[in-house]
């Protein structure tokens, strides 16, 4: 339930680099440089095997489908359906947060080797911050009265909770948060979520499958009737997919936890693409938020929305009131999947009556609440669910769009199974004597330089001409070399070799290429 996100920086650790060293060596030196995005045709995402799979319905699923109530799941700490419990499913934050009326913590309390350490989270979109301890915990995953799946993931048991200055909609009644109950499954843990990363995400770290004997990838699905845990070669068909950029390095002090899957061992940013709001258009990040019905929007530089009071009925609008801050209505949003000109996927709006929900139109946000500070960001809100279905690959680092055709074509479009990526690109030719070998370049630490510096003195003699093909991902620390013979730059080049990069960024010390 996150209300923007904040600038991250990546950081990757000395003992992640020194994994690289396996790739061998590769040749560099810099030629020519060019910025483009990538839309490759049909075909070119991660080759999903038939694998394991299971799905976890919503229980309020005829709610989900027909209003803007987010998803619940039905959960337990325990295989007796009898102790389980129903829960919130938000995509917008990360980790299981439970009062004492839904998780008793072991009696040694901190002593205990279940003990991971002190949490904290805050739900940005409403002001909530809740408190507590991190304890390793088995949570089992329920199908009707059946407990289909298990994962092994921290869980903070909350023992305070109190608002954060300026909160939009924080209403305490038990300060000990003995009822708090919710359950993150999103990523790119965000300013309020400083521990959120993939080991606590309970739907990617399954550790068993009632009747299968495999586990499922690291990924899930999301419709209005459930989430299809395990990404496979038949349930991803006709997704349309957008690549992510790298987070968080599996080393980083954040993390408390090794997941329990060693595909999971990278976070990623949210999703970026162009967001247009009355005509402007501007590059940004997108969260696909499940748990609010409130857009959250920060337009492109330069572009001013008016505002005002947001709706209150059937509820109140999580929007500021002095000043308000929903959009008015005739405001217009659209975003496209890279930009408007080819995307892969796009959806769009208008804010309709007493600045609400646009008729007619499922992806519209119950209301829209601007902020003028900060990059441009869109936070779609569970409607993203009435006009697609929703793909997260973990592994890979991959968001997935697939209409449903439940929302009107002029309102939410996807392609069949293609991809974007927004990538600058450069040409490194190398001379017959040049070449460096990557374990002889430095990490910089979070506090310098984001692009990794080459150094002259470090280039060897050796013989022959390897002509590299590097992809910076914009905003990033990536440069990720492929070695082949490009004619060109882009877009044909692109098209057919830049999925070869995908599969080497991974960030796990397995590095691949998978170049014919």
């Amino acid at each position: 339930m996150e209300r923007s996100n904040s600038n991250q920086i990546v950081a990757r650790s000395p003992q992640l680099w020194a994994a690289m060293s396996s790739w061998g060596r590769v040749a560099v030196i810099l030629l020519v440089s060019s910025a483009c995005s990538l839309t490759a045709k049909a075909g070119s995402g991660p080759l999903y095997a038939k694998g394991a799979s299971v799905f976890i319905p919503f229980v309020n699923a005829t709610d989900v489908s027909k209003s803007d109530a987010s998803p619940q799941i039905r959960v337990g700490f325990s295989s007796n359906h009898n102790s389980s419990f129903t829960v919130t499913m938000d995509t917008g934050s990360v980790g299981i947060i439970v009062g004492s009326n839904y998780f008793t913590p072991p009696a040694k309390g901190r002593a205990d080797p279940s003990f991971i350490g002190p949490g904290s989270e805050t739900l940005t979109s409403s002001g909530y911050y809740f408190t507590g301890d991190w304890y390793k915990t088995t949570v089992h995953l329920y199908n009707d009265k059946d407990a289909v799946a298990i994962s092994t993931v921290p869980v903070m048991a909350v023992t305070d909770v109190s608002c954060i200055e300026g909160a939009r909609d924080c209403h305490i009644v038990d300060h000990k948060g003995v009822d708090v109950h919710y359950f993150g499954v999103g990523f790119a843990g965000g300013a309020g979520l400083p521990q959120g990363t993939p080991d606590k995400n309970a739907f990617l770290n399954v550790t068993k499958i009632s009747g299968s004997g495999s586990l499922p990838s690291p990924g899930y699905i999301l419709s209005t009737q459930g989430a299809q845990i395990g990404l496979t070669s038949n349930n991803t068909k006709d997704f349309a997919l957008i690549k992510l950029e790298p987070l968080l390095a599996p080393t980083l002090e954040q993390w408390q936890s090794a997941p329990a899957s060693p595909n999971v061992l990278t976070d990623w940013q949210h999703a970026r693409g162009t967001i247009t709001v009355n005509g402007v258009s501007g590059r940004g990040g997108i969260l696909f938020d499940t748990g609010v019905n409130t857009g959250f929007l920060t337009p492109p530089i330069g572009v001013t929305v008016k505002t005002g009071m947001g709706p209150t009925t059937p509820h109140k609008a999580e929007c500021n009131t002095n000043p308000p801050t929903c959009a008015v209505s005739g405001t217009t949003v659209q975003v496209s999947f890279p930009d408007q000109t080819q995307p892969v996927a796009s959806l769009n709006y208008t804010v309709g009556p007493n600045n609400g929900a646009q008729k007619g139109n499922p992806v519209s946000p119950y209301a829209v609440s601007v902020d003028h500070t900060g990059a441009p960001f869109l936070n779609t809100t569970v409607r993203i669910l009435q006009g697609f279905a929703y793909l997260y690959d973990a592994a890979n680092g991959f968001i997935g769009l697939k209409t449903t055709g439940n929302t009107p074509p002029r309102f939410a479009m996807s392609k069949l199974g293609e991809l974007t990526v927004d990538v600058f690109f450069s040409v490194f030719s190398v001379g017959p004597s040049l070449i460096l070998a990557p374990d002889q370049l430095s990490a910089p630490s979070p506090a310098s330089s984001l692009l990794r510096r080459l150094d002259p003195s470090s280039l060897r003699n050796t013989a022959g001409l390897i002509p590299i093909f590097t992809i910076h991902i914009i905003g990033t620390t990536s440069e990720f070399p492929l070695a082949f013979r490009p004619p060109t730059i882009c877009p044909p080049l692109l098209e057919r070799f830049a999925f070869s990069y995908l599969h080497i960024l991974r960030l796990r010390g397995s590095w691949r290429t998978h170049l014919a």
